[in-house]
């Protein structure tokens, strides 16, 4: 048993003329009536019957006519509500990040894309890049955002967003001098440190601290600097970016950069995403605005 018979009955019912149920379901007469005797056969009943040149429903057919209506509602329902999805599937972005790139860098540049498609709901995700990258294999995101430092899910593609560097910020009020270019041992034991201890891209610096605060808040270690004399490793784009009038902390370039593994105070922040994968119009237009953001950023 299939849709169509069921809807020929229903049709049938209604038109009482095989013709006409053709013309209905713009299909050809001999369709309908080979429909009908396979539904009958199918049934082992009959369920149609020829009355003065009318098609009638018998007995049987009368009997079998509210659960066709209620069938064939049923896959109109579900057909509707299938679509709804791969509608919603298809103006939505799934988006995962880091803590620095979601705090920093991608609020401004997701209010832009939401000017452009605001159609499209964005859902922004932010986790440690552990988290992310099992969220990207598992299809459960669409893009992500890592930076270089962490280490790429398999067949994943990569690109450059974003540059950013790791220097110290310090209450802008404090009277010291203004290098910081000191000897790095002196830094990290004569000042009180606040520590962000989340997983990032300043993990190569921050294990070399005893903190007397850790937060996972960026804005938080951000606010203690600046009401205090502490010092802490810091994104640069975190105080660029800032928009406050009065900024309380200023961002200061850490030139005893750490020699192991050759790392340097510079990174890059990079939009992860599966590889060879199907991606909707909204998705591949949310690629190439990012290619285009990127290639604003670097200029």
């Amino acid at each position: 048993m299939n849709i169509l018979k069921l809807r020929i009955l229903m049709l049938i019912d209604k038109f009482h003329k095989a013709t006409d149920v053709a013309e209905a379901l713009q299909v050809k007469q001999p369709t309908v009536s080979f429909h009908m005797k396979s539904l009958e056969k199918e049934m082992g009943v009959s369920l149609f019957s020829l009355q003065q040149g009318r098609i009638m429903l018998t007995e049987a057919g009368k009997r079998m006519l509210p659960y066709a209506k209620q069938i064939i509602s049923l896959e109109q329902e579900a057909r509707q509500a299938v679509d709804e999805l791969t509608e919603e599937s298809q103006s939505q972005l799934r988006l995962g990040a880091e803590s620095i790139s979601g705090t920093y860098l991608l609020p401004s540049i997701l209010a832009k894309f939401a000017q452009l498609y605001p159609e499209c709901r964005i859902q922004l995700d932010i986790q440690a890049p552990d988290t992310i990258r099992q969220l990207l294999l598992q299809g459960e995101l669409d893009f992500v955002f890592l930076d270089d430092k962490s280490p790429l899910p398999e067949h994943t593609v990569a690109e450059v967003v974003a540059s950013d560097r790791i220097g110290i910020i310090r209450n802008k009020k404090m009277h010291t001098s203004k290098s910081v270019d000191v000897d790095r041992s002196d830094i990290l034991d004569k000042h009180a440190w606040v520590r962000y201890s989340g997983a990032s891209a300043i993990d190569s610096y921050s294990s070399l601290l005893k903190p007397s605060m850790e937060t996972n808040s960026w804005e938080a270690v951000k606010q203690v600097v600046g009401g205090g004399e502490a010092l802490a490793f810091f994104p640069a784009c975190g105080v660029h970016s800032s928009i406050d009038s009065v900024p309380t902390v200023e961002w200061l370039p850490y030139t005893e950069v750490i020699k192991t593994d050759e790392e340097s105070d510079c990174y890059h922040i990079n939009i992860v995403y599966q590889r060879d994968t199907h991606k909707s119009m909204i998705q591949q237009a949310f690629l190439e605005f990012m290619r285009q953001e990127a290639q604003k950023i670097r200029n």
